[in-house]
């Protein structure tokens, strides 16, 4: 059986998940050979592509098990909540939806290593689940690159919805679960806000990539 992280990410599968043009998507979006912070939890699947293209990228993750599968970055061994690196990054990257996340307490531990490590100048680069993603959400079966996706809304209260996906390649398959919150535009900036990050615009890609730069004061200053 695969190893799991605490969180609910099958190892293995994450080994064999491609990049289906993020990196690309955000190289073109950021300074040729900007520095990176990358917290989006999959391992090497955007830092090497990101390395290739001439950024250094640090990964940053709580899982040594996904830390292993990169091979063009730098890793550190951290969980969110304690990542304090000492560094400054002109790019701090989010490519997945964990702002979306049903955990508050995560969401809010997420953006406040994003504010610590990102530079005066610099920018959040950060994928979101929009409102309008959640108004057409739907079970369903396909394929991403050679992998077979089963992808199952269990439940929706029209805020909170819980998934179920199968995940299929040579023999082999992977289950994973998740819980995603739906915030509506004013939820989204106000908690950029309480992080000290205001929302700058969004980068296209479907209106799901946007930047955020760091308020000229920390919060509560």
């Amino acid at each position: 059986m695969s190893e799991v992280t605490t969180d609910g990410r099958p190892v293995d599968l994450y080994a064999v998940l491609p990049a289906t043009g993020e990196p690309a998507f955000v190289h073109a979006r950021v300074p040729p050979g900007a520095a990176i912070l990358d917290l989006s939890g999959c391992g090497g699947r955007f830092a090497d592509p990101l390395a290739g293209l001439g950024h250094p990228v640090v990964v940053a993750d709580d899982s040594a098990a996904i830390l292993a599968q990169v091979r063009d970055a730098r890793t550190v061994h951290a969980a969110l909540e304690t990542l304090d690196l000492g560094e400054r990054f002109p790019v701090v990257l989010v490519a997945s939806t964990r702002v979306n996340t049903a955990d508050l307490a995560v969401r809010t531990a997420l953006l406040e290593a994003c504010r610590r490590h990102v530079a005066p100048d610099g920018r959040v680069v950060m994928h979101w689940l929009p409102p309008s993603w959640f108004d057409k959400a739907t079970s369903y079966t396909g394929r991403t690159w050679q992998i077979e996706v089963t992808f199952e809304i269990e439940s929706f209260d029209g805020t909170v919805l819980h998934s179920h996906g199968t995940y299929r390649l040579d023999g082999a398959s992977w289950e994973q679960r998740a819980s995603v919150r739906r915030l509506s535009r004013a939820d989204l900036h106000a908690a950029l806000a309480a992080a000290g990050l205001r929302f700058e615009r969004h980068l296209g890609g479907g209106r799901q990539f946007f930047a955020a730069v760091p308020l000229t004061a920390p919060p509560g200053a």
